[in-house]
């Protein structure tokens, strides 16, 4: 989980891309459930809107994926046997 936010530089297209595409390198080659909490913000007054729990709480639906997809995989995993 984490929030990067827009600067004067265009740093921040760089670290959101590479954040996501490690993120998918991952859970591709190891095959393991990763929940996406980066938030890509243009302000820190966004980013907090954003994480607030009565304002979206975006850090709470990526952790609710995450427990979700590992659900999941379980159940496959199961299924299987």
């Amino acid at each position: 989980m984490g929030t990067v936010i827009q600067g004067e530089t265009d740093h921040y297209e760089h670290i959101s891309r590479e954040a996501s595409r490690a993120l998918m390198e991952i859970a591709v080659q190891q095959t393991v459930a990763l929940g996406f909490g980066i938030l890509t913000c243009d302000t820190k007054d966004q980013a907090l809107a954003r994480a607030a729990v009565d304002q979206g709480n975006k850090g709470a639906d990526a952790a609710r994926a995450c427990l979700r997809m590992m659900e999941v995989k379980k159940d496959l995993r199961l299924a299987q046997r």
